[in-house]
């Protein structure tokens, strides 16, 4: 750790060192440590095959037992319906039939679900999820618990497994959106392990859970034709979203992490790196929650939640998604 790229004068607080941390190591203390991000991309690798065979063996049977159509019929309806006779126009509808994006939706419903109610389990008896400072008092002595470390194993190998897969997914309008903010969680994530500030970077992931797993649920609805349930859902994840991106987000997270890290640890280099990143991410909550208000607006108008422009929007479906995605539109 003595190369000029993790210079302790930049990356640590004052009266700080990377001895610190071996000292703590020598004593017992496990303390996150750079060589374990190595392990992230094998089971970044194995998430995305997990994926794939939840995706084949359970959303794709579940979908097809709710009469989600598949994406030949599809192809079917959208030659009747809009003429299509470009070959590459039938490729791409291929790659997005409802069954496909019912499939995959349930696949982030699981996920993100399951590690949320993780990560809430394990944060509801640690004392800086209740009292905030405790994000940094006494650092660097803070102690890398199993439950934490497999946390954010996961949630960083699931984040670069996002990036792989978005240029073989559904092409979406806000993809470099999602691509700037997978890439900006990824180094944020990375550098709060390695410089031991796990305790903040937990908040940062629970609160990213807590409201994804809403709007796959209305997704998978709305393909299934559930109409009314995918209006409940989407409602009740632009409350969650509002509640934490907007509110609890900045107004704990951003404090934590730009003033009482301050105040406890004084300024150092790579506190600018580190909120400069927490701030890009409000920045897109805000450019998101706009288009959540705009769909919201649409429903409004029209009655009815139409498919959410923030995550299952494509750069082709104003015309040709009628048939593949709102299928319920019987007028």
């Amino acid at each position: 750790m003595n190369i000029t790229i993790w210079s302790e004068d930049f990356w640590l607080p004052k009266n700080t060192t990377w001895n610190d941390f071996n000292q703590l190591e020598n004593s017992g203390v496990r303390i996150p440590r750079i060589h374990d991000l190595v392990y992230v991309y094998p089971l970044a690798g194995l998430l995305y095959l997990t994926r794939v065979l939840f995706e084949r063996y359970i959303s794709q049977p579940l979908g097809r037992l709710l009469r989600i159509e598949d994406s030949r019929s599809t192809i079917h309806k959208l030659s009747n319906h809009h003429k299509l006779s470009d070959n590459k126009q039938v490729k791409r509808s291929t790659r997005i039939g409802p069954l496909g994006k019912f499939s995959e939706s349930t696949w982030r419903f699981t996920f993100y679900l399951s590690i949320f109610l993780y990560g809430a389990f394990i944060l509801n008896n640690k004392i800086w999820l209740w009292d905030t400072r405790h994000c940094w008092l006494n650092y660097p002595n803070h102690s890398l618990t199993s439950d934490v470390y497999w946390y954010y194993m996961i949630e960083l190998a699931f984040y670069w497994s996002l990036v792989f897969s978005q240029f073989i997914d559904v092409k979406r309008k806000d993809f470099w959106q999602m691509f700037i903010h997978h890439i900006a969680t990824i180094c944020l994530l990375s550098f709060s392990y390695i410089v031991n500030f796990v305790r903040v970077g937990t908040l940062v992931l629970v609160v990213h859970d807590c409201g994804d797993y809403w709007l796959e649920f209305a997704k998978m609805a709305k393909y299934a034709r559930a109409q009314r349930l995918c209006d409940t859902m989407f409602v009740i994840f632009a409350v969650v979203w509002f509640i934490t991106r907007l509110c609890y987000y900045p107004y704990k997270v951003l404090y934590t992490s730009t003033f009482e890290e301050m105040m406890i640890l004084g300024s150092f280099p790579a506190y600018y790196v580190f909120n400069g990143l927490l701030i890009l991410l409000q920045i897109l909550h805000y450019f998101w929650f706009y288009l959540i208000c705009r769909v919201a607006i649409s429903a409004f108008k029209a009655g009815k939640v139409k498919k959410d422009e923030r995550s299952d929007s494509e750069d082709w479906d104003d015309e040709q998604d009628i048939a593949a995605v709102d299928i319920d539109k019987n007028k």
